[in-house]
């Protein structure tokens, strides 16, 4: 039986790849088969795969809504959206988490005497990164080679002016709430570009960062809604553990969310972190 992916494309349905991304959330193998066969019922020729995880997450947030959340996280970043801006923020969170110190929205002179937009500025005691944080808000777009190659002429019209006057060198980051292109990993690889996407590299991917560190964005906990996202981010708040230790007073001082509501999204903040 065929299915349809997101890019369009057609691929034969498979039972394995859905128990393991299942079983990726941590779920135990009783619930996985549960899950799995309840959903299996579902299936029709034709079906996307878009429509199978809707179905999925629906089943799977009956039975634990933390797993639920957990299995929803690229779903939760692509919530970031509707423009870049919410996601080039929560990268710098996350980055600010792993002890780099970060700017945002920097303006950088290259010696074309144009000046450069930078997303972020991540630095450490060796290295100083410019990272371009590539935001999609579509499934089954793929960061491509396209964006690697402008990244890397900003970086050189920006070095070939910096180096005049600082001593400390930029390597050029993109960060993708994606995967990338084969062509892509390999220009990055040629360029000495670093990359984190979906599912790359094997070890520190984006979603290795989140889980790592427990930073999943507010945007996975079922409770909170446009408005209370939009909240949050007018407080600089992207983790849902940020979430945990506030009282009810100041998310109706702060965010005007009812106390009912504030309630859930605080029991769903505790489950999915603690």
């Amino acid at each position: 039986m065929k299915i349809i992916k997101a890019s369009g494309e057609q691929e034969l349905y498979s039972r394995q790849k859905l128990c393991n991304s299942l079983k990726a959330t941590g779920a135990p193998k009783a619930l996985v088969d549960r899950v799995c066969l309840v959903v299996e019922k579902e299936i029709r020729p034709g079906m996307t795969t878009q429509e199978i995880f809707l179905r999925t997450s629906r089943y799977l947030k009956k039975e634990n809504p933390v797993l639920a959340a957990k299995y929803s996280l690229k779903q939760g970043i692509m919530q970031l959206g509707p423009s870049g801006f919410l996601f080039e923020q929560y990268v710098g969170a996350i980055l600010r988490e792993y002890g780099y110190t970060i700017k945002t929205n920097q303006m950088m002179k290259g010696k074309s005497r144009v000046f450069h937009e930078i997303d972020i500025l991540a630095s450490t005691k060796d290295t100083h990164y410019i990272i371009e944080a590539k935001y999609h808000n579509k499934r089954g777009v793929k960061t491509d080679v396209q964006v690697a190659m402008y990244m890397f002429a900003r970086l050189l019209d920006i070095e070939s002016y910096q180096k005049k006057r600082e001593k400390e060198k930029h390597r050029a980051w993109l960060v993708t709430n994606t995967k990338f292109t084969r062509s892509a990993i390999r220009y990055a690889l040629h360029k000495n570009i670093q990359l984190t996407g979906w599912k790359y590299p094997k070890k520190e991917s984006l979603e290795n960062l989140i889980e790592a560190k427990s930073l999943y964005p507010v945007t996975v906990l079922p409770s909170v809604n446009r408005y209370a996202k939009e909240q949050f981010a007018k407080h600089n708040l992207y983790f849902a553990k940020d979430l945990i230790n506030l009282t009810s007073k100041q998310f109706q001082k702060l965010f005007a969310i009812r106390q009912k509501i504030a309630e859930n999204i605080q029991k769903e903040a505790i489950e999915l972190c603690e």
